[in-house]
């Protein structure tokens, strides 16, 4: 298992998107967050705060809207959500590791 005290350098973990985007697993975990996020109604609550903040904007604009609200939706996502992703995660790592 990773450690979670120790990250890794941008060349690792861009060497961990490649093996999940060839595997297939970046898209079945994709699908997993998507879809938790969704039921958790994270989605419709980043809609209704992205709704409320572009509309205190005095003038609309999209990158500052983003910039604004990305850490705050960062933070909406739920502990479950991000243990089970997680765990998807170390599960592949795991099993590449065990091939190699």
């Amino acid at each position: 298992m990773v450690s979670t005290t120790e990250k890794p350098d941008e060349a690792t973990l861009d060497a961990i998107r490649q093996r999940l985007m060839e595997t297939g697993d970046w898209d079945r975990i994709q699908r997993l967050l998507r879809n938790q996020l969704e039921e958790n109604g994270w989605v419709d609550d980043l809609k209704d705060l992205a709704k409320e903040r572009a509309r205190s904007q005095e003038t609309p604009n999209l990158e500052n809207l983003i910039k604004e609200i990305s850490e705050t939706a960062r933070g909406m996502i739920s502990e479950n959500t991000r243990r089970d992703v997680a765990q998807e995660i170390e599960a592949v790592l795991d099993r590449e590791v065990d091939q190699a």
